[in-house]
């Protein structure tokens, strides 16, 4: 997701700003990434990584034997996005019923056709020998031209919050990746507290958020701690805009919101980072109360379960 590379992250600011702001900026900014940027391409190493990540999630039920939840149970995937890697993967793994959801409709048949021509690439090479070959094999049979391909027990909610109030203990498994940071605080207590409502006793809610500035990947100039520098005010009003938003958490508030909606915690994993940059920045008064330790993690992995 971006503007191009590299740019500096206030003239990203500024282009995701003047688009908000213009009649069919989410149609306009949509062509960008199909055309300019090439953003929504579904890269053999975009791919890869949310294979890993998929198969952490898998390992991690393996680890706590509860892999009939995703071979014999229903899953729900928060903020598929355009590549429904995951999805795929799971489905490999044995998953008959998965519900993509995302908060507007970004997913197609082509972006989805498209992951799916690169997952297989990725999976023939041998890298991953877990998947089963037989479903690896049908993908390369299906039509994408209806959406979702129903062969796949997929189903498409965008929006999805009412969706996922109506699922009363229906589901057995959930998963984000890498797309909760996205969310704002007061949603994504919603969000958790949906989850937890919506999951069967002893279902599994497993993520990844980013908790550095993903801003500095497309700029030298700054730290992955530059978004600690500014005030609310400011990242809400001047920085966040409705194509890009980033609730700044850290892994504490992702804890503490996990507990409020009735998770048991099973395994919550930080990365680090490089806390000797924190000493670069000045970092703004409303952070005073998180540790060094929680300012300076990279990302977040969590296992929690409903009781």
């Amino acid at each position: 997701m971006g503007l191009g590379k590299p740019m500096k992250w206030w003239m990203k600011i500024g282009a995701f700003k003047a688009l908000s702001l213009t009649p069919g900026g989410s149609a306009l900014y949509r062509w960008f990434q199909e055309n300019i940027t090439g953003s929504l391409v579904p890269t053999s190493e975009r791919v890869a990584q949310k294979i890993d990540v998929g198969l952490r999630y898998y390992r991690f039920l393996q680890s706590a034997q509860a892999e009939t939840l995703l071979s014999n149970g229903r899953h729900v995937d928060i903020g598929s996005g355009w590549h429904p890697t995951i999805p795929l993967l799971f489905y490999c793994l044995g998953c008959h019923a998965q519900t993509l959801a995302d908060v507007v409709p970004v997913m197609t048949g082509k972006t989805a056709s498209q992951t799916s021509a690169t997952f297989g690439k990725i999976v023939l090479a041998g890298r991953y020998p877990e998947l089963q070959a037989e479903r690896l094999a049908r993908l390369g049979t299906l039509s994408w031209k209806d959406w979702p391909p129903r062969e796949l027990g997929w189903e498409y909610r965008a929006p999805y919050m009412g969706w996922l109030a109506e699922q009363s203990s229906a589901l057995d498994l959930a998963t984000s990746t890498q797309a909760l940071l996205h969310v704002p605080p007061g949603v994504l207590s919603s969000v958790f507290r949906l989850v937890h409502q919506s999951l069967k006793p002893g279902g599994f809610f497993l993520a990844t958020v980013h908790l550095r500035d993903l801003f500095a990947d497309t700029d030298p100039g700054i730290t992955p701690y530059n978004h600690l520098r500014f005030s609310p005010w400011v990242w809400d009003r001047l920085v966040c805009s409705p194509l890009m938003s980033y609730n700044r958490l850290k892994a504490s508030d992702y804890r503490h919101l996990l507990l409020e909606a009735g998770f048991k915690i099973r395994e919550f994993q930080v990365d680090p980072g490089q806390p000797d940059l924190l000493e670069k920045i000045q970092i703004h008064p409303c952070f005073r109360s998180y540790s060094q330790e929680d300012l300076s993690a990279f990302h977040l992995f969590w296992a929690a379960q409903k009781s």
